[in-house]
C-alpha cells in the first residue's frame, strides 16, 4: 500500500489507468466525490472483494483516509500489487479546491400516508391478548404512564388497562389510533411474539458501523430487531485513534474486554489504562471516550445492559 496525497492523486489519476474507489457511505458519496470515482462503500466490499475489485492499480479514497487504508489493506489479501490511499480524503482533496462532482439527487416522494382500515369498528377478539401485550411493551419501553398514553391516544385510561389486560376486545380503530399515536406501522400491534430461534451471524456478511473519521468501527453480535435489554458487538480502534461517546440512557452499564492491543479508557475525567485480555465495567451514562494510544490496531468486545 502506498500513501498519496492529494496533488499526488492528481497526477497519478492524470496519467490514466487508475480505477478510482470511494469507499464512503451513501450519504457521503451524494454530498460530493472525486471525479471519475466509482461508488463501493466499505461494507460491501469487505462482503464481495474479488468481484468488486476486477483489477489492479487501484486508488481508494473515503472522507479523511482511515478507511480507504482499511480497503487497501482488503485489496493487498487478494494479491493487488498497485494500491494506494488517498491521505486526508476528499476533506484534504476540496481543501486544495480541486473539483467535486455532485450527483444529481432524486426527487424525493411523499411518503404515503397510513389510512384507518374502512371496516375501523370490527371487533379483534382472537387478537386481543396479542394487542394488550404488544401495547404494554410500546408503553413500557417509552417508559409512558396509562395515563401519558391515554393523553397521547386520546383514548381513556380504563379503556387502555383493560386492552393491556385482555379483557376489552378493541375495535380496529382504536387500534389504528394506538398505532398512530406511537407512530409504529398497524401491523406492528397485530404481531404475535417470536418463538426463540437459533441466529448464525457470519463474519463475511457483517454490517459495520463506521464513525465519520473511519477510525472507528463496531459490529454487532446479536440480531437487530430483538427486544432485549443486553447489546453485544464488537469493536475496532484504528492506531493512534480516538471515539468520544456521549452519555447513554440513565442505568446504561459497559462490559469492555481488551482482545488485542491497548486502551486507555477515559470516564467521565477519569482514566483506565487497558491491555490485552483485561476486562472493565463501568456507567455508560455519563460522557466517555475510548483512546487507542499505540499505532496498532485495537480489539475489543462490549456487553451494553440497560436498567429497563
Amino acid at each position: 500500500m502506498k500513501f498519496v496525497n492529494a496533488r499526488e492523486a492528481e497526477s497519478l489519476l492524470a496519467s490514466g489507468g487508475v480505477d478510482l474507489v470511494d469507499v464512503r457511505n451513501p450519504n457521503e458519496w451524494a454530498n460530493g466525490h472525486l471525479p471519475g470515482a466509482r461508488h463501493v462503500p466499505l461494507d460491501q466490499l469487505r462482503i464481495e472483494p474479488r468481484k468488486l475489485l476486477p483489477r489492479d492499480n487501484v486508488l481508494f479514497v473515503c472522507a479523511m483516509g482511515g478507511r480507504s487504508q482499511q480497503a487497501a489493506r482488503i485489496a493487498e489479501e487478494l494479491g493487488l500489487t498497485q494500491v494506494y490511499s488517498l491521505d486526508g480524503g476528499t476533506d484534504a482533496w476540496a481543501a486544495l479546491g480541486l473539483p467535486i462532482e455532485v450527483p444529481p439527487r432524486p426527487e424525493k416522494r411523499a411518503a404515503p400516508v397510513e389510512e384507518p382500515p374502512p371496516d375501523a369498528e370490527a371487533r379483534l377478539p382472537e387478537l386481543d391478548g396479542i394487542i394488550g401485550t404488544n401495547l404494554r411493551e410500546l408503553r413500557t419501553k417509552r417508559q409512558l404512564s396509562l395515563d401519558q398514553t391515554a393523553k397521547m391516544t386520546g383514548l381513556s385510561r380504563t379503556l387502555l388497562g383493560q386492552i393491556e389486560l385482555g379483557t376489552n376486545t378493541p375495535s380496529v380503530g382504536v387500534v389504528w389510533r394506538i398505532a398512530r399515536a406511537f407512530d409504529v406501522p398497524f401491523a406492528t400491534l397485530l404481531a404475535a411474539p417470536r418463538t426463540t430461534t437459533t441466529t448464525v451471524l457470519r463474519k463475511q456478511s457483517a454490517k459495520r458501523l463506521v464513525s465519520a473519521d473511519g477510525r472507528f468501527s463496531s459490529r454487532a453480535l446479536f440480531p437487530f430487531g430483538d427486544s432485549a435489554q443486553m447489546e453485544f458487538y464488537e469493536l475496532w480502534l484504528a492506531g493512534h485513534g480516538r471515539e468520544d461517546a456521549e452519555a447513554h440512557q440513565p442505568g446504561t452499564r459497559e462490559n469492555l474486554i481488551i482482545t488485542r492491543g491497548k486502551l486507555v479508557l477515559e470516564v467521565n475525567g477519569a482514566r483506565h489504562e487497558l491491555g490485552e485480555g483485561d476486562a472493565i465495567v463501568f456507567g455508560a451514562d455519563v460522557p466517555h471516550a475510548y483512546v487507542n494510544p499505540l499505532a496498532e490496531e485495537c480489539w475489543m468486545h462490549l456487553v451494553m445492559t440497560y436498567s429497563h
